[in-house]
């Protein structure tokens, strides 16, 4: 069975960044896109990837680059993160399209295409857990 993108959340950073390296199965955009509650072109979108890109990535070579790879383990882990707070997927789903108070009244989800907003979104979050951010 191909590895997804929420195993390589959970793997050591050594194997993560294997993982990365190597692509993960394109097929795996699909099942990430689903458990947020979104179609494939628009978490592409999100991602900042073009949806024929993806696409493309699927019909040809089966597997995301390692550009790609990498951003859908960085929405699987903002997802994994906002697991451990909210009760079900649906309520990660819902605050991830929110607009947030905390990010300048942006939805997380619009901060995820970069490294500089998804370690805000994980700042925000973690600040939820502890109770001192809405």
């Amino acid at each position: 069975m191909p590895i997804t993108a929420f195993q390589v959340v959970e793997m050591s950073t050594t194997q993560a960044v294997g993982a990365i390296r190597t692509g993960l199965p394109a097929g795996d955009f699909d099942r990430v896109a689903k458990v947020l509650s979104m179609t494939t072109d628009m978490l592409a979108t999100k991602l900042g990837i073009s949806p024929r890109t993806v696409r493309d990535q699927r019909k040809k070579v089966g597997r995301l680059s390692r550009e790609n790879s990498e951003k859908l383990v960085r929405i699987a882990r903002i997802q994994r993160l906002a697991r451990t707070i909210f009760t079900n997927d649906d309520a990660v789903s819902q605050w991830l399209s929110s607009p947030a108070p905390s990010l300048d009244g942006l939805s997380p989800i619009d901060l995820l295409d970069t490294d500089t907003g998804a370690r805000e979104v994980e700042s925000t979050l973690q600040g939820i857990a502890h109770g001192n951010v809405m």
